[in-house]
């Protein structure tokens, strides 16, 4: 039994059907992402500030 490697890429899996998107169009899609998350991240670092906190006061009060 042998088996033929198929090589698998972008251009064989779409046939050559794709768009190449501009830089700037990326550029701005991640402003965007980053200006909607920037709540987001903001809130978990205060909630690992404040588990680092009350573990150290575990820790302390063990």
């Amino acid at each position: 039994m042998s088996s033929k490697r198929v090589k698998i890429s972008f251009e064989t899996v779409n046939e050559g059907k794709y768009t190449v998107i501009n830089k700037s169009a990326i550029a701005e899609s991640n402003r965007r992402i980053k200006d909607a998350m920037k709540v987001v991240v903001r809130n978990y670092e205060k909630k690992e500030t404040q588990s680092k906190q009350q573990a150290a006061m575990l820790v302390l009060n063990a």
